[in-house]
């Protein structure tokens, strides 16, 4: 359930706050924030997150390899959100210090 709290609470904090998770994860995918395939990645895990909410009699939680994905695509969700822009951003800070030196 804490993978899909992670997707949820990443994507408020770039701004996608309004309507259903599902939503949400298309209009970053419409926007180009996330891929098409992360994207459905990140529907995988949601999905995932509601089952011991929803209990089924026949199959009420994820196994230990789909929780294990959840966790990973997590991983790669704060990656692509966060730290690659903030690399992104250092590294253009410092060519435009090294290009302003040959001046």
């Amino acid at each position: 359930m804490l993978a899909g709290s992670a997707v949820d609470a990443m994507l408020k904090a770039k701004g996608y706050t309004e309507n259903s998770l599902y939503e949400r994860i298309n209009k970053a995918a419409e926007d180009s924030i996330i891929t098409s395939d992360m994207a459905e990645w990140a529907h995988s895990v949601r999905l995932g997150s509601n089952r011991p909410r929803h209990a089924d009699n026949y199959d009420p939680h994820v196994t230990a390899e789909q929780a294990a994905q959840a966790c990973e695509f997590v991983k790669v969700l704060g990656q692509v959100l966060f730290e690659l822009p903030s690399k992104i951003a250092a590294g253009k800070c410092a060519a435009e210090a090294l290009d302003s030196d040959d001046d």
